[in-house]
């Protein structure tokens, strides 16, 4: 009986192994994609179509909210300086020749399929919208969030910018 159910568990066991070591069968590709013509894969997320959002600033918002701070890192001089900029106005920033404008601070920041507003006036969600630029570079527009600095944060050998928060009247 000892020999007989040996048997079969070595048999099971070879039988895994035997099915486990199966060559894996590579998908098949369509014609043209980036792998069969000697490119390399694609990775990560497929490209998602980009939509156009309307800033839609409720007027409790407009009313309570007039300007935000911001934190300016000079990533060579090791410093760091908080700016008060209203909305709506430029900031030019000490020692560069860069332009920070500031279009937009919703205090509680929601993104829906057609827009991006504020849920309230409450600085639940802080996000300011910006642009930045810079002679001979292309335009940076974008979001900074408060609670969320590593969020799409701007990128740039010299500057850091965060959003420390709104203020109000």
């Amino acid at each position: 009986m000892k020999k007989l159910l040996a048997a079969v568990v070595i048999g099971s066991l070879i039988f895994t192994v035997a099915a486990c070591k199966k060559k894996e069968e590579k998908p098949q590709l369509p014609p043209g994609h980036p792998s069969t013509e000697g490119g390399m894969p694609q990775t990560g997320m497929p490209d998602m179509p980009k939509v156009d959002r309307k800033v839609v600033v409720p007027a409790e918002v407009k009313a309570k909210w007039k300007a935000v701070k911001l934190n300016i890192e000079d990533k060579t001089a090791k410093s760091t300086k908080e700016y008060t900029v209203a909305v709506g106005t430029e900031l030019a920033v000490p020692n560069t020749k860069m332009k920070i404008k500031v279009h937009a601070f919703l205090p509680d920041f929601r993104m829906g399929e057609k827009d991006i507003t504020s849920a309230s006036d409450k600085p639940n969600n802080p996000a300011v919208q910006v642009s930045v630029t810079e002679p001979g570079k292309a335009e940076w527009k974008g979001w900074l969030y408060s609670m969320h600095p590593g969020i799409h944060p701007y990128a740039h050998e010299r500057v850091a910018i965060t959003l420390v928060g709104g203020v109000n009247k």
